[in-house]
């Protein structure tokens, strides 16, 4: 099956900017899901902190590649 998924331009410019293949990290999210389904395990629900701290530990290692925050927010002035 082919499956079309439009991907933000500015999400896919993110994630290559990052070192990352938008097409790879969808389909290894894809698999994930089927995987837990295949499990008959029920979609996670967490806890607001747990989210929180989920969140933390996934964005070790993330950079924004070599771009500053004061250049993301000029960026997004008109």
């Amino acid at each position: 099956m082919n499956l079309m998924l439009n991907i933000p331009d500015d999400l896919a410019a993110r994630l290559i900017a990052g070192g990352a293949n938008p097409e790879h990290l969808a389909l290894a999210a894809l698999n994930d899901a089927a995987d837990q389904l295949a499990r008959g395990a029920a979609p996670v629900r967490l806890t607001p902190a747990e989210a929180a701290a989920r969140i933390r530990e996934r964005r070790k290692g993330t950079t924004l590649g070599g771009v500053t925050i004061k250049e993301l927010v000029s960026e997004g002035r008109p």
